[in-house]
């Protein structure tokens, strides 16, 4: 196939031989390093990555969001899945959100799942004691830390919203000036809730203190949250959904995450054949129609399957995968994509053959923009994950889950683990992530190479995006297909993807995108 974009030089993998850690901060891969290099076990390296990003980037992930976990145990060469996503609280019914659910404020937030998604992780695969994990944590909110570049971004793009929230404005914008990039931001309030959790365990978050306070805080600015929502509330193991993909089995959480739309996509490409891609213009075509062809096929779907299941079997069967594949050679239904998300991830491995994929989230970028200045926990929105129709499969409706874009992906080869990944990106993240592997499965690029190509995406419209790597022509052929493009210098709705392959030699490599702030530490 000829190459009609610049492809840049990548930068250099980072390789190990014991382990691995790729994250959205350089702060945050060091805080799971130190845990390996101390004993303990990814799920432990995860678990302090994990809360360092709470801290360090909370305008994308905090202790008051959510997270979707995909670990591969080596001695039972099993993948499980964690869904540590929360619910909706017992009052909230479409009658209580009059002219929508908005985006910001007390009646955004869901039941948290993250802080409980870690303990049910450590108790099953945890060697270091609990209270070990959070050092570095709560040393970065006691302590300070320098504002991230995109936090300060973030900072510059939401200052409404933001400003809007005293305990937002109070610590990003403390005298009425925004921080900017490079600034100290110390967080108290969020370092003492740590301590609490690193002392008392996930009870201290769901049924005590830190739970009331929020919910309370929450009650005096109308919010339907109680205690009693946070009461009990227990993350679910479940069983991961595949496809095969060039000899690749490529692994994703079940709905209510999007992780099926990126496999309907797979599925939609297995068709072709290195002969139908002619230029880089007829792939992106492909590409955009395999994901037009998968959200109008499965987006309806994606629900809390405890309320609505997906009809999973039919979604993934032979014939769906056949109409799909027609859809992508000969044009497909129109489906609207689109949106944006405050999202951050992690990779980490072993030289054992442990592996572990995570997506944490507040959803939008700084979640429901509403923080209670005890606890110093910012809120997630994923309430907008639901939907205010009572016909729709995702309907708001009480201790119900929403729909998330969270989609981390573990794909084995053979016997072992071959690519741990993941994105942010918003319902983006399956198109970012099927770029990457299909570069890696039909261009036979190496993994920086994959990760760094250039990179197609949607605009909050549905539009195509392509970014600045691509010459004018691909536009403009993308365009004679019936795909308008447009051109974005910025690479943040582009993604930012975080890897880690397990190589035959035996040696670990990891690739942190150059889009964003991810950054690779191996030994």
């Amino acid at each position: 196939m000829s190459s009609t974009f610049r492809l840049r030089v990548p930068r250099a993998p980072v390789y190990g031989s014991r382990h691995m850690v790729v994250s959205g901060h350089s702060l945050a891969s060091l805080a799971g390093q130190r845990i390996l290099e101390r004993g303990g076990s990814v799920v432990d390296a995860m678990i302090a990555c994990s809360a360092a990003l709470c801290v360090v980037i909370p305008q994308a992930t905090s202790v008051g969001g959510d997270a979707f976990i995909l670990y591969r145990d080596a001695k039972t060469r099993k993948v499980v899945g964690l869904n540590a996503s929360g619910h909706a609280p017992k009052a909230a019914t479409p009658d209580k959100f009059p002219g929508g659910i908005k985006e910001r404020g007390a009646r955004a937030f869901s039941v948290p799942g993250i802080v409980r998604g870690w303990s049910e992780m450590h108790k099953k695969h945890g060697k270091l004691p609990w209270a070990d994990l959070f050092d570095d944590a709560i040393a970065l909110a006691a302590m300070g830390h320098p504002l991230s570049r995109v936090l300060a971004k973030g900072l510059e793009q939401y200052h409404h919203e933001v400003a809007a929230d005293p305990g937002c404005s109070a610590l990003y914008m403390p005298g009425g000036r925004a921080l900017k990039a490079g600034d100290i931001i110390k967080q108290p309030a969020l370092a003492d809730t740590l301590r609490l959790i690193a002392k008392e365990g996930a009870g201290a978050f769901y049924e005590g203190a830190i739970g009331r306070s929020i919910c309370a805080y929450a009650a005096k600015h109308d919010g339907l949250m109680t205690a009693a929502d946070f009461a009990g509330y227990a993350p679910e193991w479940v069983e991961p959904l595949s496809t095969n993909y060039r000899g690749l089995k490529v692994n994703v959480m079940p709905p209510n995450s999007y992780g099926v739309l990126m496999l309907l996509q797979l599925n939609a490409l297995g068709g072709l054949t290195a002969a139908d891609y002619r230029d880089d213009a007829t792939r992106l075509g492909y590409l955009v129609r395999a994901m037009k062809a998968a959200f109008a096929e499965g987006q309806k779907h994606i629900a809390d399957p405890r309320v609505k299941p997906a009809p999973i079997a039919a979604l993934l069967s032979a014939e769906t995968t056949r109409r799909l594949q027609e859809q992508v050679k000969n044009g497909v239904p129109q489906a609207r994509v689109g949106g944006r998300g405050g999202t951050s991830c992690i990779t980490i491995a072993d030289a054992e053959g442990n592996g572990c994929t995570v997506v944490q989230s507040v959803f939008h970028v700084f979640g429901a923009a509403f923080l209670d200045p005890e606890t110093g926990v910012l809120m997630n929105d994923r309430m907008m994950g639901f939907n205010t129709d009572p016909s729709h499969a995702s309907v708001v409706a009480p201790g119900k889950r929403p729909s998330h874009t969270l989609n981390p992906v573990l794909i084995e080869q053979g016997e072992q683990i071959k690519y741990l990944i993941a994105t942010p990106g918003g319902p983006a993240q399956t198109i970012t992530l099927v770029q990457a592997i299909t570069n890696l499965a039909d261009r036979g690029m190496e993994l920086a190479q994959a990760v760094e190509a250039p990179r197609w995406a949607i605009d909050f419209a549905g539009k195509v995006l392509l970014d600045g790597d691509y010459p004018d022509e691909i536009a403009a052929k993308l365009a004679a297909q019936g795909y308008p493009a447009a051109r974005s210098e910025d690479v943040t709705p582009f993604g930012s993807v975080k890897a880690v392959e397990m190589m035959q030699s035996g040696a670990l490599q990891g690739v942190a995108d150059y889009r964003r702030e991810a950054f690779a530490v191996g030994a």
